[in-house]
């Protein structure tokens, strides 16, 4: 019990400053990383509790995928800073996951075509979280897009879940007709 105790306590003496720094870093990353996304939102929050605007819903979407990219930001940094405390080279480790992440693009291009094509479909707000839309023949609203996946909710309370990569036709029942195609007409 006293070597525990012991082990303990020098651990503690020698990386329990650090350890604190790491897990403050760690907290105030996803205390600021919501704080940006609900500004972002409340940017363009019109006041309508009621009803979403679709500047409210790109807001929504766009703060989503923000949060899970700064989430795995965040969550690799505090890893690296982790092995790198307890005295692990971490170059070999970040040369090597660069290498296996160029291996896994050539490998995964349908992953890559998704990711891509999510991109471009929050890019050109093709449409958003709560539009109703027809995608490929499925009719319903949309749950949530990410960056490689859009999930439709049917009249059935069916849930389907699309690759955006596969994604071939969109209808966006919500959007209504933009100016500049009212203007050609």
């Amino acid at each position: 019990m006293q070597n525990i105790t012991d082990f303990l306590s020098q651990f503690i003496m020698k990386y329990g400053t650090d350890i604190v720094w790491i897990l403050l870093i760690f907290f105030a990353g996803r205390i600021l990383l919501r704080l940006i996304i609900k500004k972002l939102v409340r940017i363009v929050d019109d006041g309508d509790d009621e009803h979403d605007s679709d500047q409210e819903k790109r807001a929504k979407t766009i703060g989503s995928l923000i949060m899970t990219i700064g989430n795995f930001v965040i969550y690799t940094i505090v890893m690296i800073m982790f092995l790198a405390l307890f005295g692990v080279d971490v170059t070999p480790i970040l040369a090597g996951v660069g290498v296996i992440g160029l291996a896994i693009g050539f490998g995964a291009q349908s992953l890559v075509k998704d990711f891509m094509t999510g991109l471009f479909i929050l890019l050109e707000n093709q449409y958003n979280v709560g539009d109703r839309v027809s995608i490929d023949g499925s009719e319903g609203n949309i749950l949530k897009i990410t960056i490689r996946s859009t999930v439709l909710k049917d009249k059935d309370e069916k849930i389907h879940y699309m690759p955006n990569g596969s994604i071939k036709k969109v209808i966006n029942h919500s959007q209504k007709i933009r100016s500049e195609f009212k203007k050609k007409k």
